[in-house]
C-alpha cells in the first residue's frame, strides 16, 4: 500500500511538468525513417533542421509542444547546466533520497533509492533522457532532472528533448531516442507539407 501511494504522488509530480501526454504517447513507429532523421540532423538557431525522404523539415521546439503538449517554459536544464537551479545540490539531494540516511555518498547508485526516488530515475534515464547503457548509477542531469520534478521547478521540456536529440546523434553508445514521438511528428509534419503543396497546385 505504501509503494502505491507513493507512485500516486510521482504520478502528481509527472502530471504537473506537462509529461503525461509525452510519457503516454503511442502510435505507428518507423525506424528507418527515424534513422534518416537522425542522420540528417543539424542544430541552428534554436531549430532543428533535417531531410527525410527528400522533404527538407524544419522543427521548432513550438512543434513538440503542439504534438504532446510538453512545456516551452521553464528552466533549462541539462548536463553541466545546473546553476539555473539555484538551490539544487547534487549530493544533498540524494542523500535525502537514500534509504539509510547514514551511509556516505560514494556513487549515485539508484539501488540506494527509496521506490519513488527509483521509479522517477527509470522515467528519467529510460524515457526523458534516456541512454544506451548504465541507467543505474545517475549523473548529475539526471539528478537535476529528477530534483526539478520532485519539487515542483518547472522545466522547458522542448529544450531537453532538442538537447538530448543533439547529444544522442554525437554519441555512438546512445540509443537513438524518442521513436514514438519522432514517427509522430514526421507523420504530422508530412501531412501539413501536402497540405500546403496542394494548396498551392489549386488554381
Amino acid at each position: 500500500m505504501a509503494e502505491g501511494r507513493e507512485f500516486w504522488h510521482l504520478e502528481q509530480h509527472l502530471k504537473a511538468q506537462k509529461l503525461k501526454t509525452f510519457l503516454e504517447l503511442s502510435g505507428k513507429v518507423y525506424p528507418d525513417l527515424v534513422k534518416v532523421f537522425y542522420a540528417n540532423l543539424k542544430f541552428s538557431n534554436d531549430i532543428l533542421k533535417t531531410s527525410v525522404k527528400g522533404v527538407e523539415m524544419e522543427i521548432a521546439r513550438q512543434t513538440w509542444k503542439d504534438v504532446d503538449g510538453l512545456r516551452k517554459r521553464g528552466v533549462q536544464v541539462r548536463k553541466g547546466e545546473t546553476s539555473v537551479v539555484d538551490e539544487f545540490n547534487k549530493i544533498q539531494y540524494f542523500n535525502q533520497c537514500v534509504r539509510n540516511q547514514g551511509e556516505q555518498t560514494r556513487n549515485f547508485h539508484v539501488g540506494r533509492l527509496h521506490v519513488e526516488e527509483r521509479l522517477l530515475a527509470m522515467v528519467v534515464t529510460k524515457i526523458i533522457m534516456p541512454r544506451g547503457s548504465n541507467h543505474a548509477t545517475l549523473n548529475e542531469g539526471d539528478l537535476v532532472v529528477m530534483y526539478c520534478i520532485q519539487n515542483g521547478v518547472m522545466v522547458d521540456w522542448t529544450y531537453t528533448i532538442h538537447d538530448h536529440m543533439m547529444k544522442a546523434k554525437r554519441l555512438t553508445d546512445f540509443k537513438l531516442p524518442y521513436v514514438v514521438l519522432i514517427s509522430s511528428s514526421l507523420s504530422t509534419l508530412v501531412w501539413m507539407w501536402k497540405k500546403s503543396l496542394r494548396s498551392l497546385l489549386v488554381f
